[in-house]
């Protein structure tokens, strides 16, 4: 398939992009990509909502590729305040349903969850036919967000289930994933705590925001399939705690002192993805090891802010 020339009529680089969750962790970065390749996009965060009055905004029904990457609610969060996880559903079908009023099918590509959704039975890695069975609060929003897009026909709708995101920036508050935790402990010279003993798939978010890039740089061949296009993103890894241990101290150079603690109720075992569909699909593969990744996280907080003397 031909690329277009960068700015040409009809190319990815001309077509109008939103970004709804501009604010978070994975929005911040994909306004940053977006920005590299010359893709001009508009964002809307909390402080500008993407509806005013129940009404979706103009610029929204003119966008030819909306990413949604807004959320409010952590797994840990979900559980304790599942209806504050249940207002992420009807976030998302308040643009679903303002997207009606668009003069065109607009490509809406969900950042999913592909450490939730699956059904914990079913051996990893799993591949994005694997049956699904949330068992948490979290996985269940996730998984009714995708069905309300499929079914959203006046869309086309792309669904990136992503494994564990991290990297530099990332906020360490409680439910946010080990990593922002560990590297922040590693900064304060704390343990680093070990929850239960699982595997997981950790995925860099310059990884991710290349695989959203990719989804609307294949817009045309998305547009073509017949449904939903599901895709995994993630590293295609498992790594253990005890190896991500291992992992931190390589990269910080020293012996890091560990804490165990129990899996918590709503803690999956081991969960890692199959990422061949997203690179035959979309022309995706992850290109940062989880060395060179971390390496990068613990460097962007290696150093405290100076402050004036």
């Amino acid at each position: 398939m031909k690329s277009s020339p960068a700015g040409a009529a009809g190319s990815p680089a001309a077509a109008r992009v939103a970004v709804v969750g501009g604010s978070g962790f994975i929005g911040r970065n994909l306004r940053k990509a977006l920005d590299a390749a010359g893709v001009r996009a508009c964002s809307f965060t909390r402080q500008r909502p993407f509806a005013q009055g129940g009404r979706v905004r103009r610029a929204l029904l003119r966008s030819h590729t909306v990413f949604y990457v807004a959320g409010s609610v952590t797994p840990a969060r979900a559980e304790r305040e599942p209806r504050l996880a249940a207002q992420d559903y009807w976030d998302l079908q308040l643009l679903l349903w303002g997207l009606r009023g668009a003069a065109h099918r607009p490509l809406v590509v969900l950042a999913s969850s592909g450490g939730t959704v699956y059904a914990p039975e079913a051996d990893p890695p799993y591949r994005e036919d694997a049956p699904t069975r949330p068992v948490s609060a979290y996985g269940a929003v996730k998984l009714a967000q995708e069905r309300a897009l499929g079914g959203a026909s006046w869309t086309v709708p792309v669904i990136l289930r992503l494994a564990n995101v991290y990297g530099p920036g990332q906020p360490a508050g409680a439910g946010f994933g080990v990593i922002p935790h560990w590297a922040g402990a590693v900064r304060t010279g704390g343990a680093l705590t070990l929850i239960g003993r699982s595997r997981r798939d950790y995925v860099h978010v310059d990884d991710v925001c290349a695989a959203l890039l990719a989804a609307h740089r294949r817009a045309d061949l998305l547009r073509a399939a017949p449904g939903p296009t599901t895709l995994n993103i993630g590293s295609g890894v498992p790594t253990s705690l005890d190896e991500l241990h291992r992992h931190f101290e390589r990269a910080a150079g020293r012996a890091l002192e560990v804490r165990r603690e129990p899996a918590r109720s709503f803690d999956r075992s081991d969960v890692w993805l199959d990422v061949t569909a997203a690179r035959e699909v979309l022309g995706w593969t992850p290109r940062t090891g989880l060395a060179d990744g971390l390496a990068g996280t613990l460097a962007a907080v290696a150093a405290p802010a100076r402050l004036p003397s």
